[in-house]
């Protein structure tokens, strides 16, 4: 933990309330939603401090260039957003009380106050800005602290009834399958286990997401770059092109990901089931089944099997993984493993948004194989992790590390 700032112009008067807003933000999400409000702590000399768990040096919001900044902005319209859907939630849960304080921190920051830690926002003064001198007696220099503030941008926050609108559209898909699909022929669709003996806990429901959209095909050095020269030049590039040829040699990708996914499924608990998901276009995410530790034979010979085509459906992927977990009373992970954002028109991280607040128990750990960071929005969100690699040996680490809770349960 570090200390950002220390605030002599400040009061100490209702920092516990600060707390307790900060209480009911990790109460329903992961710590990264709650880490964009910096802690209030009394330092020496009864000095109010601004304080966070984020490791990294803090860095002004104006201290960044424009990019940086707005890369910033982004990820804390994506946190407050997240809080309006709690707010909205709680409402419904007959908790008003708790909505109306959850929404005081709903708006567009004061960028004098907005500090950058390795890219995550964190803002100071949250809570205590909007209390200039008031009847609360105080030495002079509180009367009138000097803050430079610059105007502050208004942002359109009723966008957050789309996001309503979403959470029907959820509901009404929670009631939708697809009919499960064989990985292997003549295999029946495996089925999970019953519960473990009433009373003791169940180990945590596991789901691989595995990108085989047409971009996996790729060589494992191709870039960005490559990627939109290939897939959005036309006429398409001809097959014997040089370059068509250097990025699309062997190693590929997908090659890549069998090869890791192969030794993470080895090293598995020994209690974990695993289910496998996959892409065929937009319209189409093959669920595999579930597979015990007894068929993980099964289901490596069957990973290998698998070739890549069409699209990127993320969003559509990752609400019907969600959907085959509990991720409420049960822990659950989802590793997804991706080489870039979603190719369906699909907004990924609104999905994501809307996951962390119906199924808190659920973390998704997103494995980026490809240049794009845009889909990292789903651990953050999530309150997953973000591993990114075109390395192999790298590759399997990462992987491990992704699925190091259900390694090592107990």
């Amino acid at each position: 933990m570090q200390r950002i700032t220390r605030d002599e112009h400040a009061t100490p008067h209702g920092l516990d309330a600060l707390k307790d807003k900060i209480a009911l933000i990790l109460k329903h999400f992961p710590p990264s939603v709650a880490s964009v409000y910096a802690i209030p702590r009394i330092g020496s000399g009864d000095v109010v401090e601004w304080w966070t768990e984020l490791g990294g040096q803090p860095t002004r919001f104006h201290d960044l260039n424009e990019d940086q900044q707005a890369a910033l902005l982004e990820r804390y319209r994506q946190r407050q957003e997240t809080l309006g859907l709690l707010a909205d939630e709680l409402v419904t849960r007959g908790q008003p009380e708790q909505a109306a304080s959850l929404r005081t921190l709903i708006g567009a920051p004061d960028l004098n106050n907005l500090y950058s830690i390795n890219g995550d926002p964190v803002v100071v003064r949250w809570g205590l800005q909007a209390q200039p001198a008031v009847a609360t007696p105080a030495p002079a220099p509180v009367a009138a602290p000097v803050v430079v503030r610059r105007p502050r941008r208004l942002w359109p926050w009723w966008l957050l009834a789309l996001l309503l609108l979403l959470g029907l559209l959820l509901w009404a898909l929670w009631h939708w399958r697809l009919p499960p699909m064989n990985l292997l022929p003549g295999q029946s669709n495996p089925v999970c286990r019953a519960s473990t003996p009433q009373g003791s806990e169940l180990p945590p429901e596991f789901v691989v997401i595995l990108d085989t959209s047409g971009s996996m095909n790729l060589n494992i050095n191709a870039t960005k770059d490559d990627e939109d020269w290939y897939f959005k030049s036309r006429p398409q590039p001809e097959d014997n092109d040089p370059r068509t040829v250097k990025i699309f040699a062997p190693q590929t990708r997908l090659d890549v990901a069998k090869t890791a996914l192969t030794g993470i499924i080895n090293n598995l608990h020994p209690d974990i089931d695993t289910r496998l998901m996959t892409f065929a276009g937009c319209f189409r995410q093959p669920d595999h089944g579930v597979f015990s530790a007894a068929q993980r034979p099964q289901l490596i010979a069957g990973i290998q099997g698998l070739n890549a085509n069409e699209g990127t459906p993320l969003a559509s992927s990752l609400k019907k993984a969600a959907r085959q977990v509990n991720g409420r009373d049960r822990d659950a992970v989802i590793v997804m493993f991706v080489d870039g954002d979603d190719g369906c028109n699909e907004n990924v991280c609104k999905v994501a948004q809307r996951i962390a607040v119906e199924q808190p128990r659920l973390r998704v750990n997103v494995v980026n194989i490809g240049d794009s960071s845009l889909s990292n929005c789903i651990a953050e969100n999530t309150g997953g992790s973000i591993y990114s690699s075109r390395n192999a040996s790298d590759l399997a680490n990462a992987l491990k590390h992704a699925t190091q809770a259900v390694s090592e349960c107990e």
